[in-house]
């Protein structure tokens, strides 16, 4: 799932989501694997994310929860190998 998205003169490539919980129709927070800008390498990130007519964009950044770590032991394999 790759696709590159132009934000505030910073590109980010979505490499992978890994979860995503919808909070309403045009808002939902994702668990991702992503490259930002010139990054040499991918990073985990969980953030809101605002579903626009033009696109999405990423918003804030938030902390991950005991679920989250709870699935990030379970698929760290998968996940290692991304990052």
């Amino acid at each position: 799932m790759s696709r590159l998205k132009k934000d505030s003169n910073l590109t980010v490539e979505v490499l992978k989501v890994l979860r995503s919980e919808r909070l309403d129709e045009k808002n939902r927070i994702d668990l991702r694997i992503v490259r930002w800008g010139r990054a040499n390498r991918p990073v985990l990130e969980k953030r809101r994310i605002w579903e626009r007519q033009d696109g999405e964009r990423a918003m804030k950044c938030i902390g991950l929860n005991g679920d989250d770590l709870q699935f990030v032991y379970d698929n760290y394999a998968e996940i290692i190998n991304m990052l």
